[in-house]
């Protein structure tokens, strides 16, 4: 039965994908007139490619806010895994951070590029400063930016503690810091949605299998204000961790 599901999603997704890569391919010629209207239908587009893979992943998302995302946000929020992608774009319109290693992959490479996704490579130090400058530009432009500050996928059990480089962009623009804590809940430890200590084919598989996935995405009170990044990563943090570990039941666990 897990197989029939994953190839019927199979047979579905790949033809839909493909006409969003082609729409991606359109809007270039948006760029050329107006780049203030391109980044407006990209991040249309892009959250509803978003929302129709929820749909057909049949991932059930639970909405919680505690504070308003305004247009030229930074939005944080833990990474689990690649469900992360779909659930938080079909919630926000954003554009995403992303390593510079999913640029070079076959096929999905080729729709991250088309998304106006900004590429960053943590080993190269000036690339971050670059980075930053990127952020700092679609915020300015209103445009909300999703940042995994953990730089990583985790197992789903804690938060790691944040990369702070990339919060320089909210505080040279002024602009408020949105922290998000995306809490999977299925019966599998790890969940299901947790790409940790495996090859993405394998994760990107186990999904396809699935059946449904039930998500909480909890957006927590807006941060604006500080002057200093670490001390805005560290808040970010201390505030998402404890709504996380609450939420999930983990606290306990972990003191």
């Amino acid at each position: 039965m897990e197989h029939l599901i994953a190839t019927a999603r199979i047979l579905v997704l790949v033809p839909i994908y493909i006409c969003f890569g082609l729409i991606g391919f359109g809007l270039l010629f948006i760029y050329v007139l107006s780049k203030e209207n391109y980044y407006r239908s990209v991040v249309f587009f892009s959250r509803l490619w978003a929302q129709y893979s929820c749909f057909f992943f049949n991932i059930n998302k639970k909405i919680v806010c505690e504070s308003k995302v305004s247009p030229g946000s930074l939005i944080v929020a833990n990474h689990v895994g690649a469900p992360d992608i779909f659930v938080i774009g079909s919630c926000f319109p954003s554009f995403f951070v992303s390593k510079a290693e999913i640029r070079k992959w076959p096929f999905l490479g080729w729709l991250t590029k088309l998304g106006a996704t900004i590429f960053v490579d943590r080993s190269r130090k000036q690339q971050v400063h670059s980075t930053v400058g990127q952020i700092r530009r679609r915020l300015e432009a209103n445009c909300s930016v999703i940042l995994f500050p953990e730089a990583q996928a985790t197992d789903g059990r804690d938060i790691l503690p944040f990369k702070s480089s990339h919060f320089e962009a909210a505080i040279q623009t002024e602009k408020p810091v949105v922290p998000v804590v995306i809490n999977y809940h299925d019966d599998r430890k790890p969940s299901i949605a947790c790409w940790y200590n495996t090859d993405f084919l394998t994760h990107l598989l186990g999904l396809l299998k699935q059946k449904h996935l039930e998500v909480t995405v909890q957006v927590l009170p807006s941060i604006q204000g500080e002057t200093d990044r670490r001390i805005l990563a560290n808040k970010c943090y201390d505030a998402m961790r404890n709504a996380y570990l609450t939420s999930a039941g983990r606290l306990n666990a972990k003191t």
